[in-house]
């Protein structure tokens, strides 16, 4: 992680750098009482900063040209919150409106990754070098259509990989591998990938990344399945809420290095045992595993600062 386009305090930790598997905590730091605490508010600027690229599919990182930033910054927040989920969930943490609470518990987008996909955008940019391809926000153009597509379209342009990624926030770590597990089934077979890459090709047509016509021409004239995973990476991002920054104040401290490896490696075994897709052995999988403190105080601070943002 030596070019950090977001975590740029260096907060988040790459711990297991596998072919198949990587796993992340984040740093802990010292209060103002001489506590050592998880960064909670550093992990959050990181993630809300990934808001304009997500938004825009900018490639050309965070940065911001300065005349009209603070009405970019405006628009890319308000474009987040015309997606219903994320309305509900700063009604729910936010003001705790018991209502929007309910609504969103008797839902099936309870845990259907939130801010995961921020993260997810993160971690592609930051450890694996990638650009967005197109938007995400082009999938939910509607308030009142559920989320469709792959919550990450990214390439990297010189080994010319497309990486379509899915992430979940879930409370149970094995309840959001299962997730991830159904979304592989649902979407990487040869009628669903066929159908994305029509939608990223229209999406492209207005696009001015690197070798765009490139892209275009490779989308249009892969029509063989075997070819289209070969040229697909799969990072699946699973964010829990774990105990070992309650047990441990130091993330490089052997003893909690271990914890975490094992906690890592007895969820990749279970999300191997239960992958049952007919396709896995041709399939390019990237499980990222990224424990957290708290999801409640997680998605709380997130809906602050994205509220903040769109009203600025």
């Amino acid at each position: 992680m030596n070019k950090r386009v977001f975590d740029t305090q260096n907060i988040i930790l790459l711990k297991v750098d596998e072919t198949d598997l990587n796993s992340f905590l984040v740093d802990m730091d010292l209060d103002d009482s001489g506590q050592y605490v998880f960064q909670l508010e550093s992990l959050a600027n990181a993630i809300i900063e990934t808001i304009p690229e997500y938004v825009f599919a900018d490639y050309k990182g965070s940065s911001l040209p300065l005349a009209g930033s603070v009405s970019r910054l405006r628009e890319a927040a308000k474009s987040i919150y015309k997606i219903k989920e994320y309305e509900l969930m700063y009604r729910a943490y936010v003001l705790n409106d018991a209502a929007a609470m309910e609504k969103i518990e008797k839902s099936s987008y309870m845990n259907r990754g939130e801010f995961g996909e921020l993260l997810l955008h993160l971690l592609l940019r930051d450890v694996k070098g990638t650009i967005p391809l197109i938007s995400k926000v082009y999938f939910k153009d509607s308030p009142s259509v559920p989320a469709h597509g792959f919550d990450a379209v990214h390439i990297t342009p010189e080994n010319k990989i497309l990486w379509l990624g899915e992430s979940k926030f879930y409370s149970d770590a094995e309840q959001g591998l299962n997730a991830l597990l159904n979304d592989l089934n649902e979407h990487f077979k040869r009628d669903y990938l066929n159908e994305q890459f029509v939608i990223i090709k229209k999406n492209l047509e207005n696009n001015s990344i690197p070798q765009r016509e490139e892209w275009l021409e490779r989308l249009t004239n892969c029509t063989r399945l075997s070819d289209e995973l070969s040229m697909i990476n799969i990072p699946l991002l699973c964010m829990y809420p774990h105990d070992i920054y309650k047990k441990f104040s130091n993330m490089n401290d052997m003893s909690a290095v271990l914890y975490h490896e094992a906690n890592v490696r007895e969820l990749k075994a279970y999300f191997d045992s239960h992958n049952k897709h007919p396709l896995k052995t041709s399939l390019n999988i990237i499980l990222l595993l990224f424990p957290i403190e708290s999801k409640k105080e997680l998605v709380t601070r997130l809906h602050e600062k994205l509220w903040h943002m769109q009203n600025m």
